[in-house]
């Protein structure tokens, strides 16, 4: 009995409700609602500042100047509710509460005055008062998101200008915009790390679900914008690497849909005066249709993406290459544009990190397109299998130790030739096939599970060094892969075979640490793993 009456009241609020003292009724204080309000079906809210009392003519004039008083009921709703009746909340309760709670600053006290500008009621100046209060709710500052976006993620996604950036960043302070807004609540998100702590990561849950809610919503009311676009392919990468593979195949998908009405899927190099300002918005809208068609392969190696359609074009042979971030946002004196060169020029020397990415994706489609046109990927598997090669030796050795920044093109080569040796391995040899095909095929597989695991020596070896903020979610793909062939080992006791399997198994963790895909992956090595050793005994 003593138990059931401390639960009940540790479920009080130290104080009445806003609306049984104003009808001066007796309030019993349960949380979340008073058995008043829920008797009466009133909104019952507690922590609001009692107003000092006023007579006639000012308290009229009061009333007049808030007839609602919607600012501070708003501005209370978040901020007084307990944090631990908060983490009990479901999630789209407390998303509720989070976004009522952010238009606390978007009505001024005398909302109804025909007087007043209806200025604050625009879609971009509600929009921008809601990112502003969701990430102030956070105790977030802009700048430093910003400062920590272009300095870790920036680095192996570089879809934005940061010159244009800034310069949209300063102009947005006196006019805002909704869907650079969501922009800005996108590279909050993705630059927020896992947490084992239950409360933060249920903050970090709610801040998802905001954005993927205001995300939805602009797109109803602003017409389609590189920015809004660049948000999209931020929110599925974030989706992607938090282990919600079937909302990001869903978001890169409305994402898509948006850049090829905007005609980003056509979009060459720019003509313009290099340095210019319309040189520098065609070159950021080429970067950002490769980050959106990167991402797009990302997501379709996933294994639960077999079948399913892409949500981007098939990259052809004569698409451009992006510009590398720091070839971008360089300036100095104007020229005339320097001579690019086509993606498919594979065996090409000195290509940065963001090319060698689209490189790798583009032998990566070819792949795909082989395997899903039912070709006989045996006759293609030399060809292919060389291109893949070649650029997988011209990668790592650009590598030379620097982790993160060449992540994304190595995961696309090595998830590429598991693709293909497999597919081939598993189809009938044909007349021209020669005869010792299938001990070439699988010996190339031991080699590429051999280069996995050599890699996750390498990086554990370097990994306190390291940067963790700056490392990309890729890892989980190719660990994915090896795994396939290390389980055919005979000896599952051989000391080498049992260290192998540990350094997969410390890469993932130390991965795990910011992005959740590499955990998720690891228990599932974990599963197969003993379920395998246990099939031996």
């Amino acid at each position: 009995m003593a138990h059931s009456d401390n639960q009940e009241n540790a479920l009080r609020a130290p104080q009445v409700c806003s609306h049984c003292k104003s009808i001066k009724k007796g309030c019993d204080k349960k949380l979340p609602s008073c058995s008043q309000c829920i008797k009466r079906r009133a909104i019952c809210r507690y922590g609001e500042l009692e107003e000092p009392r006023r007579s006639g003519s000012e308290a009229t004039t009061s009333r007049a100047a808030s007839p609602l008083g919607i600012n501070q009921r708003l501005a209370s709703t978040w901020g007084s509710i307990p944090r631990s009746l908060k983490s009990r909340l479901c999630p789209s309760l407390r998303l509720s509460l989070l976004l009522m709670s952010s238009l606390s600053e978007v009505f001024p006290s005398n909302t109804l005055d025909p007087r007043v500008s209806q200025e604050f009621t625009t879609t971009d100046s509600v929009m921008a008062s809601q990112v502003s209060q969701i990430i102030r709710v956070e105790g977030k500052h802009l700048e430093e998101i910003l400062l920590n976006y272009f300095e870790s993620i920036h680095l192996w996604l570089p879809i934005i200008s940061r010159k244009r950036f800034h310069d949209r960043y300063t102009h947005f302070q006196t006019a805002p915009t909704a869907d650079f807004s969501i922009l800005l609540l996108a590279m909050r998100l993705i630059t927020q790390h896992p947490s084992t702590d239950p409360e933060m990561e249920q903050d970090r849950e709610v801040l998802y679900l905001a954005t993927k809610t205001l995300f939805a919503q602009v797109q109803a009311f602003v017409p389609f914008s590189l920015h809004l676009v660049q948000a999209g392919v931020i929110l599925s990468h974030y989706e992607h690497a938090h282990g919600m593979i079937e909302a990001a195949y869903v978001t890169i998908g409305t994402t898509a849909r948006m850049a090829f009405a905007m005609g980003l899927h056509n979009k060459p190099c720019s003509a313009e005066v290099e340095g210019s300002d319309a040189w520098l918005e065609d070159e950021e809208a080429l970067s950002t249709w490769w980050g959106l068609v990167i991402c797009d392969r990302v997501i379709s190696c996933n294994p639960r993406m077999n079948g399913r359609p892409l949500a981007t074009r098939p990259i052809r042979e004569n698409d451009y290459l992006p510009l590398e971030p720091e070839e971008m946002d360089r300036g100095g004196s104007f020229s005339q544009p320097m001579f690019r060169y086509f993606v498919s020029a594979t065996s090409l020397p000195g290509v940065g990190s963001f090319g060698r990415e689209a490189q790798a994706t583009y032998l990566y489609d070819r792949v795909r397109y082989s395997i899903e046109t039912g070709e006989s990927v045996v006759c293609k598997l030399y060809q292919l299998g060389r291109d893949l090669q070649g650029l997988l030796a011209a990668v790592m050795e650009q590598l030379d130790g620097r982790w993160g920044i060449y992540c994304g093109a190595t995961q696309m080569l090595i998830t590429g030739l598991y693709m293909l040796h497999q597919s081939a391995h598993g189809q009938m040899p044909d007349s021209d096939t020669p005869a010792n095909y299938k001990q070439t095929i699988e010996a190339a597989l031991s080699t590429l599970t051999r280069m996995v695991i050599d890699i996750s020596y390498a990086f554990n070896r370097e990994s306190q060094t390291f940067n963790v903020d700056i490392l990309p979610p890729g890892v989980a793909h190719i660990v994915r892969c090896a795994q396939h062939h290390i389980l055919t080992a005979e000896d599952f006791h051989d000391q080498r075979w049992l260290e192998d399997f540990e350094q997969l198994r410390r890469m993932l963790s130390y991965f795990n640490r910011r992005w959740v895909v590499a955990g998720l992956e690891l228990h599932r090595l974990n599963e197969t793993v003993e379920m395998t050793m246990a099939m031996h005994i």
